[in-house]
């Protein structure tokens, strides 16, 4: 096929795509929110008309979906094939992965829609507010007070630091720009391709070509929403390097795709292209400030 029969066949997906979201393709869902979400990006990046925490709910509901579409996947595997090695490996590696994934894009989402209302209340208040009056500095504390205050302070500060050692590992992946959080969206986003029926590159030339000028289009992505644009492509490299592994893995283990395909050029033909895309491109939206 040519360059224009490939645009008229995505045409004609996107043209379906709202028969196909009413049907209850989950696919097409996920396609359809992923669409929504760069239409909110856009709007966020060059105008006010985007409620607070948007973004960050939109990729909620595309993980859920990813992770709901592995889950079915996995439950029919079991009920069909039962416990065989590569549903104990992949099924509960991804099921672990989903439930990550679904809790950190929560905490995301819900996170950065306080932060908007925040932000909002601040705007909303005056800008001087009436300063009261000067104090005196508290008197010196009493020995006594000084030994059961001030050992009480340190020993809540003592727990509290604790308490906060204790939870480290969650908050560092639920932080922006964390390595940890892009890569558990990566493994559900692949894991949810494999998992449903996708729409592949019409041949492996075309799906080369499409994945040139994505990934062209991935620098760009970065330049605008990333902060440090040197830690955008270092994770953008991390990304596409586990990526590219993790799809010929799942492709072959999940998928069924024959390795012969999957290490030639008629990968690019394939779902892989589709998982790693996807992947890709869902871990750099969750994990940019944009």
């Amino acid at each position: 096929m040519d360059i224009q029969s490939y645009i008229v066949q995505g045409t004609d997906y996107l043209l379906d795509l709202p028969v196909k979201v009413q049907s209850g393709d989950l696919f097409a869902i996920m396609v359809a929110l992923i669409i929504i979400y760069c239409i909110v990006v856009l709007l966020k990046k060059f105008t006010r008309l985007v409620a607070p925490g948007a973004k960050k709910i939109f990729i909620f509901l595309i993980i859920v979906i990813a992770a709901y579409i592995f889950f079915q996947s996995f439950l029919l595997r079991i009920l069909t094939e039962g416990l065989t090695l590569d549903n104990i490996i992949f099924g509960f590696g991804g099921l672990i992965c989903g439930i990550l994934a679904v809790a950190i894009a929560l905490h995301g989402a819900v996170k950065s829609y306080r932060k908007g209302k925040e932000e909002k209340l601040q705007q909303a208040a005056p800008e001087t507010a009436p300063q009261a009056p000067a104090s005196y500095p508290p008197p010196y504390p009493s020995p006594g007070e000084f030994n059961g205050n001030v050992t009480n302070g340190y020993s809540q500060q003592t727990r509290s630091a604790e308490t906060q050692q204790s939870v480290i590992p969650f908050l560092n992946l639920t932080k922006d720009n964390s390595v940890g959080m892009v890569i558990i969206y990566l493994i559900i986003a692949e894991f949810g391709i494999f998992s449903s029926k996708t729409i592949a590159a019409v041949s492996s030339e075309m799906g080369f070509y499409f994945f040139i000028i994505f990934m062209a289009a991935g620098f760009i992505f970065i330049k605008l929403t990333y902060h440090d644009y040197l830690k955008g492509l270092r994770h953008f490299a991390v990304v596409t390097l586990l990526g590219f592994i993790l799809s010929i893995i799942l492709g072959h283990f999940w998928g069924g795709v024959p390795l012969d395909t999957l290490l030639s050029m008629d990968y690019f033909g394939s779902d892989a292209l589709v998982a790693l895309i996807t992947g890709i491109a869902l871990s750099l939206f969750m994990s940019s400030k944009g």
